[in-house]
């Protein structure tokens, strides 16, 4: 598992503890589609870029709210919006709660964010 930044552990202080382990499971995906990712962590939400944010994800309440950007739209059970950031890029927030897992299409999905988003591609 990637190592915590004392920023990190300031974003989690507080949050929800059933949900902690989910959020670092999606971190864990994000942190290893690549050796150039980068973890920015903010206030509000933590995001993972290589030349450009590829993901972002961050816990409200029960639920962990997350972004994955993509060139293609895409269609997934936990798939709460797919919009257009720029002409090429689509964003797809997904919501998950707890008990559920960042399954395989996710971590497809992020390995893909990263390798084509990630890139720079805009």
């Amino acid at each position: 598992m990637t190592k915590q930044s004392d920023a990190l552990s300031k974003y989690l202080e507080g949050k929800n503890e059933a949900t902690i382990p989910l959020f670092l499971r999606f971190r864990e995906a994000a942190m290893q589609t690549g050796a150039a990712v980068e973890e920015r962590v903010s206030p509000s939400m933590v995001a993972w870029k290589g030349k450009r944010n590829f993901a972002t994800a961050y816990i409200k309440g029960k639920y962990l709210e997350c972004s994955i950007d993509l060139l293609e739209q895409i269609e997934h059970k936990h798939l709460k919006a797919a919009f257009h950031t720029t002409k090429k890029v689509v964003t797809h927030r997904f919501t998950l709660e707890p008990d559920e897992k960042i399954d395989a299409d996710l971590v497809k999905w992020l390995k893909q964010a990263y390798q084509t988003v990630g890139g720079g591609t805009r």
